[in-house]
């Protein structure tokens, strides 16, 4: 089973000053990065939905009124009611300390904490916006906030660690970068409203201006000039950004910000240094206080509106549930992540495909004249060559099983076609086992099993730094004992009478169902709720043949028709009920 999700990137298209990739959200959040928990995907989006106790929410305004009013705004407080600012602080901070140390308690590495406080900041900044409506003077007022704002969370945050190595750099931009809390959005950020207030970067707005159009009218120069230094940074570390979008505004601002192109812009002493040191207005700064400080504060600016940026992208993401749209929420199944006395998982289980791929030989190879080096190294050229072709359709080995692996599809992004892809994997590890044989590289066959159902996500502590994640259940179950019911003399541990034969195929394989409800399986067995997935998204083509039912599909990207039979309803001890099969073969 895949980790946590990581940090989700700005869209280079749609982002704002961000499109740089995975490298630099690394350099501006660190390796690796701070984890947040899976998403639950819904038309092809991952969203969070998330409810945290109505009194924390009711706390969270009433601290927030009462800073406001320690810094002179009136009419943001409720009229009539006087405030009482030590005991509404000492209130919110105690309900607050309860829900970090329950989320510090119930995380299990999952990235709760960092969720719950991107979800906790959102909170913030629409209390901030609605008191804004309510009295125009908070509209400025609340960027003065930030110096109690970050000091506060700070020691919360400080008090709820375990240890310094309990850090979380997306908390730290949450708490000091000085944009969570009063911007809903990286889109209604206005360097006007709030570099005058804001005391975090202590940065004059027309000194900021002055750099930031000096460095974007030399990126735009650049580029134009097709400068060779200036694109060849492009083409390495922003590749994700067309060409097509480089002359245009937006994308050289994204150039521009970009940390390399920057660095490379700054060098230049002879241009941009020029340019820098004849501005009078720098100069006058440059009066007051040392060059490398106003530079040292541009660029600490520039890292974290970008990093906001991608903040924000996640917390648009977020869907506050409110205490009547619980009981709504959980009739549809959808994972919800619930903040309170006690931080929790509701519903986390997700409609995953399970594929199990089980060596046949193994024991008796691994008994016989054979060392474990060899064995090993027999293991590690199937096992690698199947590697590629789980993640070319979007799989996660959830783990290896000594003569075997297990793949997950769908437990972190879901998609309607997670039950071909895994079918895809199927046929071409059946196919690349096949070819290993030919060339005399490995002596083993193979069964596989495709199973789609419900399966819980479970996360597993092995010691201070490792997590084991893995998806446990009954549908997980029932996948295993489809690819482990082999019986055929070949495994001699079996002691078993050999499979009845099958007919002839294309393949070769063989997936069969005897009268006693045996199964055989030595090819790709699927199951009927498999079947019932693939057949609500493809059109698969129903004809007759030998009297049987055969269901077949030209599948373009992997240049294979797939053939699809019932084999018969399997008995498997300790299930009740036999359990229907099917097998699945492939023409070229």
């Amino acid at each position: 089973m895949p980790g946590p999700e990581a940090l989700s990137l700005s869209e280079p298209q749609t982002a704002r000053f961000v499109a740089g990739g995975l490298p630099e959200v690394e350099v501006l959040f660190g390796s690796p990065l701070p984890i947040l928990p899976p998403a639950e995907f819904e038309k092809g989006r991952g969203v969070y939905f998330i409810h945290t106790h109505t009194r924390l929410h009711t706390l969270l305004q009433r601290f927030l009124q009462s800073l406001l009013a320690q810094i002179g705004v009136e009419g943001a407080s409720p009229a009539g009611r006087p405030l009482a600012a030590e005991r509404e602080q000492a209130e919110y901070e105690t309900a607050m300390g309860r829900v970090l140390a329950s989320a510090r308690a119930g995380d299990r590495r999952l990235g709760l904490v960092n969720l719950f406080w991107l979800a906790h900041s959102r909170e913030v900044a629409e209390i901030l916006k609605e008191l804004e409506s309510r009295t125009p003077q908070v509209r400025k007022a609340k960027y003065s906030l930030h110096p109690l704002l970050s000091s506060f969370y700070r020691r919360l945050d400080q008090a709820a660690r375990r240890d310094a190595r309990d850090a979380s750099t997306l908390v730290d931009a949450i708490v000091d970068d000085g944009f969570a809390f009063t911007e809903p959005s990286i889109q209604t950020l206005d360097f006007n409203q709030f570099l005058p207030v804001n005391k975090r970067y202590r940065l004059p707005v027309d000194v900021f201006f002055e750099i930031y159009q000096t460095l974007l009218r030399d990126a735009e120069r650049r580029i134009r000039e097709s400068d060779r230094g200036l694109l060849s940074r492009l083409t390495r570390h922003m590749p994700q950004l067309p060409k097509e979008q480089w002359t245009t505004q937006p994308g050289i601002v994204k150039v521009m910000m970009n940390a390399h192109v920057m660095t490379y812009l700054f060098a230049d002493a002879w241009s941009v240094g020029s340019k820098l040191l004849a501005s009078p207005k720098l100069k006058a700064e440059a009066e007051r206080r040392r060059p490398s400080e106003i530079l040292e504060g541009f660029l600490d600016l520039v890292a974290g509106v970008k990093r906001f940026e991608i903040l924000s992208g996640i917390r648009e993401r977020i869907i506050l549930v409110q205490e009547r749209e619980l009981d709504e929420t959980a009739s549809k199944g959808r994972r919800l992540y619930e903040f309170g006395e006690s931080a929790r998982v509701l519903n986390n289980a997700v409609n995953a495909t399970v594929l199990f791929l089980d060596l046949r030989g193994f024991t008796k190879t691994s008994e016989g004249q054979i060392s474990e080096r060899d064995l090993t190294q027999e293991l590690y050229t199937v096992f690698d060559a199947f590697v590629p072709l789980v993640r070319r359709f979007g799989g996660t080995i959830d783990k290896f099983l000594g003569d075997g692996m297990m793949i997950t599809y769908g437990t972190q992004h879901g998609d309607p076609f997670d039950p071909l892809n895994a079918l895809r994997t199927a046929i071409l590890c059946q196919e690349t086992l096949r070819r290993l044989r030919e060339e005399g590289r490995t002596y083993f066959n193979m069964g596989i099993s495709i199973h789609y159902g419900r399966v819980y996500l479970a996360r597993f502590i092995v010691d201070e730094e490792t997590v084991q994640a893995t998806v446990i259940g009954r549908n997980v179950n029932l996948a295993g004992r489809l690819s482990s019911a082999a019986k055929k003399s070949l495994d001699e541990d079996d002691g078993a009478e050999a499979a009845p034969p099958g007919p002839a195929r294309g393949s070769g394989l063989r997936t069969t169902v005897d009268a006693s409800g045996t199964l055989f399986n030595e090819g790709i067995a699927i199951s009927r709720d498999t079947l019932v997935q693939l057949e609500a998204h493809l059109p698969l083509v129903h004809r007759a043949e030998d009297s049987a039912s055969l269901m077949e599909y030209f599948d373009e990207s992997i240049g294979r028709r797939i053939l699809i039979r019932y084999a018969g309803d399997a008995k498997f001890k300790g299930v009740r009920s036999s359990f229907p099969v099917y097998e699945v073969d492939y023409e070229v």
